[in-house]
């Protein structure tokens, strides 16, 4: 993968959209679940924003990920090889793991009726704890080390 100096805006933009539609679908899973329910009564689900939000993060990852493919991104600060720049890359390669997986079982379990509703539940409050890591980390970054690390997500290169 290429390595940059900074993110350009279409990478800024898409980090904080899909955090605020993450954090979003995340507090709309209960009305999913109501709505599987009255599917299973023989009612019909209407529009399901939690189900929209998925599908949005979806998309909009799957786009992240291509730009990030073609621009790259900017190395982690610290020495190469060192604990902390091994714990976010794989902190990193989570989040994105887990930004993939989680609306693809929400997919599987609203559309084709996999009893994945749990595991589904499960993953996506792993990926809540994992993202309030990053953005612990972040402002750990930012207040404490101050290196500019959380400016580049603010600043377009």
């Amino acid at each position: 993968m290429k390595t940059t100096t900074g993110y350009s805006g279409i990478q800024i933009a898409l980090h904080w959209l899909i955090a605020i539609l993450i954090v979003t679908a995340w507090f709309t899973g209960e009305g999913a679940e109501e709505a599987m329910e009255l599917v299973e009564e023989g009612g019909a689900a209407g529009f399901v924003p939690h189900v929209a939000l998925g599908l949005a993060i979806l998309v909009l990852v799957v786009v992240r990920v291509l730009v990030r493919l073609s621009r790259g991104a900017p190395a982690a600060p610290g020495a190469p090889g060192s604990l902390s720049v091994l714990a976010a890359d794989w902190g990193h390669r989570l989040i994105y793991l887990l930004m993939i997986a989680v609306p693809l079982g929400g997919a599987a379990v609203f559309f084709l009726g996999l009893d994945l509703g749990r595991l589904h539940g499960q993953a996506a409050n792993l990926l809540m704890l994992v993202v309030l890591g990053h953005a612990l980390m972040a402002l750990y970054h930012h207040y404490v080390l101050k290196d500019g690390l959380l400016r580049r997500m603010m600043r377009a290169e």
